[in-house]
């Protein structure tokens, strides 16, 4: 187990000092939650929700990534405006991110249910060190002479088209790049948050009354990084339960399933294998995400 505890902390002092990784959390069931990553998807749906997501990573670690997010959005349509929150936080080892995002966008509708939106958030964040784990493993890292706690803010924009079949949008988070000054150094790399770059969608292919397939993907692309590719296929039938895979370019698959109460509570697990960084020890290349999202649908 030190041996595993020793990799986790090499990599995430690698990331928190080089600001060389994806610095904005990932989930499985993306496609569910577009406005999460693009703040002009806020009210994208029909109805007004309200949810939370849960995704464990690297389950066989201790220390492994944890993600928990409450979300909510809604369309006003007299306005042609949409409204969505986002909260979350996100725990790697000693490294503690806790922040959220106000999205808002404006729709401009066309015939059919085709909108074309606009939108933008405000983020904030706050990034914690627990000075106690890095000291444990990595005695006298420069990490301990700097602030265990930081507060910042920054900025998201995007835009994003609906329809009743495809879905596509372009965002960029982290718009200002705020700077992180845990560590003051001449001889390292200046810490902030990065831009990162979204590009998303999905196609609605309904091949019988009660059956639809959605082919979709996800690029992510951030500063000092490889470009990240995600893409999948869910099949929904008779909007009651669906079921699908992703597969994540060079890092792990994903299976997920997935039930809707009443049309209006849906309920969702997604367990990832993941084949990098940490593979190769037993029981450390998994992941589980549980969803629960409740649809405001009028009757």
């Amino acid at each position: 187990m030190k041996v595993k505890q020793l990799v986790l902390m090499g990599i995430i002092m690698l990331g928190v000092k080089n600001s060389n990784a994806q610095q904005i959390f990932s989930i499985s069931q993306y496609v569910q939650h577009n406005f999460i990553y693009n703040p002009a998807a806020a009210g994208a749906n029909e109805y007004a929700s309200v949810g939370a997501t849960y995704k464990k990573m690297w389950s066989g670690i201790e220390g492994g990534p944890q993600t928990t997010i409450l979300f909510g959005d809604k369309y006003f349509k007299n306005s042609k405006a949409g409204l969505g929150i986002v909260l979350y936080n996100d725990v790697t080892g000693p490294i503690s991110r806790t922040g959220g995002d106000i999205n808002l966008s404006y729709s401009i509708p066309f015939s059919d249910k085709k909108r074309l939106m606009f939108g933008v958030a405000g983020q904030f964040l706050q990034e914690s060190i627990d000075k106690a784990q890095v000291e444990k493993y990595i005695p006298g890292d420069p990490l301990l002479a700097g602030p265990g706690s930081y507060f910042t803010g920054d900025a998201a924009a995007g835009v994003y088209y609906t329809s009743s079949t495809l879905n596509l949008g372009f965002s960029a988070k982290q718009l200002v790049q705020s700077k992180l000054d845990f560590i003051k150094s001449s001889t390292m790399e200046e810490g902030r948050l990065y831009r990162h770059y979204y590009l998303m969608g999905s196609y609605n292919w309904k091949t019988d009354e009660d059956n639809v397939i959605v082919p979709n993907f996800i690029v992510k692309l951030s500063a000092h990084a490889p470009v990240d590719i995600e893409a999948g296929c869910r099949i929904e039938h008779k909007d009651l339960i669906w079921g699908g895979f992703n597969f994540h370019y060079k890092q792990n698959f994903s299976a997920f399933a997935g039930i809707k109460l009443n049309h209006k509570l849906a309920i969702g697990y997604a367990y990832d294998q993941y084949t990098t960084p940490l593979s190769t020890f037993s029981a450390g290349g998994g992941a589980h995400e549980i969803m629960l999202r409740l649809y405001f649908i009028k009757k």
